[in-house]
């Protein structure tokens, strides 16, 4: 009779959540009657629990799992509060998700050709060597992480609250290097692995308004670079490999520049035929000579206005094998020198410069293919991380560009593959990007850029070759072949090989 009773409820409930629906849709019920409405009744028949649910012991409220994720969701209801008022609480979906990810990578020696190099992925001043190879058991491009989240509905006002922990498992160099946690590693007995809290937000929205997301997250700007990067999974580039920081850095200064996570109030609207548009408000980034000091590139670190990401994304199911995804970014901000920034005084305090930057991409989902194209362009928009050398010592805008492709392809279920390769399990693919920056007036000038210029960074590039084994829906095996290379202004060079095996757990 419980069995029957309870499913009675759910079946009652699915009946006039469709009623509600309808009156909305016709309007019939405003939004704020809508929203009151639905609250009610889940409060109601959250009473009696949800179907399939297992009641908790001592207060009488049920749990149901979620859909995805490893978490549960806690039913709506009313509380009555001391003075007799009533607070309407809706579902709230409380998620766990995580990853483990641990790559053994073997770098080989540098094969050096020309001058010395700044600013590159290998060689340089970069970590590389050119007399030994390097071992390491590290993390890939993603660290390993966990992410809570919680989701709800009050008022018609659909909230979420995301935070997020991302491990990199080897020792963090603590020192004066800028980036911290995601600086180079320290390969010494008695250390302990960076933690990188790289990610709080909440959101606010409805399917009519869209959505605010305010705190910090990846940024728009080249953020659908790295999500669409293949490397995602693996490792790429394993720069610092001797000893390795937090991440991998996959394609990172290879063909794209690095979105990062920054403190934001972006503004998304509703879909409209797969369509999306995206403005935010972002904390503003000094820019920075991370090699020198200030000596090859200039140094601004004063803001007095905020920086500007947009993005415009499409998102399309075309055939029922074909899924289309493309965006365009655009990014901006004003970057102003502070007393004490430039250290060859060629730049004074209260000068400025402004940084742009354009991305776009593509990518096409077609049975077991995926194919990506992307490109970008800026003015002081520095490369690998943003505004990193994005200025001559005097402050002048260098130009920068970059570009990657990749393709990868899914073996399906067949009769006639072998076992292993069948159910969607095995992935090889490949890609290859470059990242340029482009030498001023000033960097070729015979005042002071005639001394370093030959040895400034020019490109950056990598080929990559993978294969992928996927042996539950939690866990996969990768391996990965990458060739790197790093060029400066007058073509010397440094290219490295490696070799990289290991495994992600995904839940």
């Amino acid at each position: 009779m419980a069995s029957v009773f309870v499913g009675s409820v759910a079946a009652r409930a699915d009946t006039t959540d469709e009623l509600l629906d309808q009156l909305k849709a016709k309007g019939v019920l405003t939004k704020g009657e809508y929203s009151k409405l639905k609250q009610r009744h889940a409060a109601e028949t959250s009473k009696a629990g949800p179907r399939g649910a297992a009641p908790v012991v001592g207060n009488g409220r049920y749990l149901t799992a979620l859909d995805k994720g490893v978490g549960f969701r806690i039913p709506g209801q009313q509380i009555v509060t001391k003075d007799n008022g009533v607070v309407s609480v809706g579902d709230v979906d409380v998620k766990l998700t995580g990853a483990l990810i641990f790559f053994g990578a073997e770098t080989f020696k540098n094969n050096v050709s020309g001058t010395a190099l700044v600013g590159g992925v290998t060689g340089g001043l970069s970590g590389g060597s050119t007399v030994n190879n390097a071992n390491s058991i590290r993390s890939g491009l993603l660290p390993s992480n966990v992410v809570l989240s919680l989701a709800t509905n009050q008022m018609g006002w659909d909230l979420g609250f995301t935070v997020g922990a991302y491990f990199g498992g080897n020792n963090v160099f603590v020192g004066s290097d800028p980036r911290n946690a995601n600086a180079g590693g320290s390969a010494f007995a008695l250390g302990t692995p960076g933690i990188d809290l790289r990610q709080v937000f909440g959101t606010i929205g409805t399917p009519e308004l869209g959505s605010l997301k305010i705190g910090r997250d990846l940024g728009l700007f080249g953020g659908q670079a790295i999500l669409n990067d293949f490397t995602l999974f693996g490792v790429g580039t394993a720069a610092g490999n001797a000893a390795p920081g937090n991440t991998a850095l996959g394609r990172i200064g290879l063909g794209y520049v690095y979105a990062d996570w920054i403190p934001q109030i972006t503004y998304t609207t509703p879909g409209w035929n797969g369509f999306t548009a995206s403005v935010g408000l972002f904390s503003p980034l000094a820019a920075t000579d991370i090699f020198t000091g200030g000596l090859t590139s200039g140094v601004m670190t004063a803001h007095d206005q905020p920086q500007f990401q947009g993005q415009i994304k499409y998102v399309g199911q075309l055939a029922p094998d074909f899924k289309l995804t493309a965006w365009v970014d655009g990014i901006t901000q004003l970057q102003r020198a502070e007393v004490g920034d430039s250290v060859t005084a060629f730049i004074s305090a209260g000068s400025h410069t402004r940084s742009s930057g354009v991305d776009g991409g593509a990518r096409v989902d077609w049975n077991g293919f995926s194919v990506v194209g992307y490109g970008y362009w800026g003015s002081a928009l520095g490369t690998t991380g943003l505004f990193w050398q994005a200025l001559s010592p005097d402050g002048q805008a260098r130009k920068s560009s970059g570009w990657y492709a990749e393709a990868e392809y899914t073996f399906g279920s067949s009769p006639y593959l072998p076992g292993f390769l069948g159910g969607d399990r095995f992935t090889i693919g490949g890609s290859f990007g470059q990242s340029f920056l482009q030498a001023n007036s000033f960097d070729t000038g015979t005042v002071f850029g005639a001394v370093y210029e030959p040895f400034l960074l020019h490109t950056n590039q990598s080929a990559i070759g993978f294969v992928r084994y996927k042996l539950t829906d939690w866990v996969a095996f990768q391996a990965e072949f990458i060739n790197s290379k790093s060029i400066n202004q007058s073509g010397g060079s440094f290219t490295t090989n490696a070799v990289v095996g290991g495994t992600t757990f995904f839940f």
